[in-house]
């Protein structure tokens, strides 16, 4: 694995000035306010490099542990998600968030490659092997959160602890749609696979961010401009920028999962477990029974359970970082604190 320093964009620079000018000030904010400031003024990201075999994921880290995080953004998004409420992570993380596969700024998968949660469950074990990690915190964000449960159940002997934000289950189409819903997707998986072979569309920058806030439905201004800060690179004549994504991504091959199967691995999750759910999302698409049933599943077998709901959209951790932040806080404090106390057996 190689590192790098982080290439900052004027919109990140920006962002790193101290709005205060003075640090006498910081003594002036809230204790958590005051934990913010101080992490954010003493971490600086460093863009990562993890080969693991057919191509590079890229990503960046933030940190130097003994604990380590691993976070893994939603579909379409990139591994600036976490932006915003990584500040709040206790200062003996860590903390790498990825870029998965045909996302931001890590390699597309191989010509031929179908992408759906099963590839990027098998490029992210490999990611891990690479840095050596044997356990870790695992957060994930939407369809990151789809491969973490997916991950935390099939390999429960790395994972300390499991974060998922605002994902319960995704849907699952009835057995009569599968074959008429495969076909479909195929055929849009063909086209964008044409698609991708032609020159990439220019989009003016400001056309780009409302694009990217109406495509999303939950993100603002600011949260669409960091996601775009890598997931968008200049055109070649400097006019305009293009999406880095691979055009293949847009097809996400994630019905095709039964809820009896996402039950599955949910019961077999054990680790302390964080669920935020966003009461104003439009990604729960089960009935409230459905719901219920997957979250006791969540519960059956897990050795410390959180849930909470919270108000806001998708996109909650880039729209209210503080009270996302503040929760995920607790929960790695508590967790910290059972391990100390031996109060958890971690497996493995």
């Amino acid at each position: 694995m190689s590192v790098s320093p982080v290439h900052m964009s004027e919109i990140e620079n920006e962002q790193s000035q101290d709005p205060q000018g003075e640090e006498s000030k910081i003594d002036l904010l809230s204790p958590t306010k005051r934990h913010q400031r101080i992490v954010e003024d003493a971490w600086e990201w460093e863009e990562i490099e993890i080969d693991i075999g057919w191509g590079t994921l890229r990503g960046k880290a933030r940190g130097s542990g003994p604990r380590y995080l691993l976070g893994l953004h939603g579909w379409l998004d990139n591994a600036n998600t976490f932006d915003l409420i990584a500040p709040f992570f206790p200062k003996d993380m860590r903390i790498v968030s990825l870029d998965l596969p045909g996302h931001g700024r890590s390699d597309h998968f191989p010509p031929g490659f179908i992408y759906d949660p099963r590839g990027y469950l098998g490029a992210v074990k490999k990611a891990v092997i690479s840095l050596g990690w044997n356990h870790f915190t695992l957060l994930g964000h939407s369809m990151g959160a789809v491969v973490g449960i997916m991950y935390t159940s099939v390999f429960p002997e790395d994972i300390e602890a499991f974060i998922c934000l605002d994902m319960i289950k995704p849907w699952s189409y009835p057995p009569e749609k599968l074959a008429s819903r495969y076909k479909k997707s195929f055929l849009q998986y063909f086209d964008n696979e044409k698609n991708a072979t032609q020159p990439a569309l220019v989009y003016d920058e400001e056309e780009l961010v409302r694009k990217t806030m109406e495509g999303s439905k939950s993100l603002d201004d600011r949260g669409a401009r960091i996601l775009l800060q890598r997931g968008a690179r200049r055109a070649e004549n400097g006019k305009g920028l293009i999406l880095t994504r691979d055009l293949r991504a847009k097809v996400y091959f994630v019905g095709f999962i039964s809820s009896e199967m996402w039950m599955g691995f949910a019961k077999s999750i054990t680790c302390p477990l964080l669920l935020i759910k966003a009461t104003e999302s439009d990604y729960h698409h089960d009935s409230p029974e459905l719901i219920k049933a997957m979250l006791s599943a969540f519960k059956q077998d897990c050795k410390y359970f959180c849930f909470h709901e919270m108000p806001g959209k998708h996109h909650i951790h880039l729209t209210h970082p503080t009270p996302v932040g503040e929760l995920i806080l607790d929960f790695l404090d508590e967790c910290k604190s059972f391990r100390q106390s031996g109060a958890i057996d971690y497996v493995g």
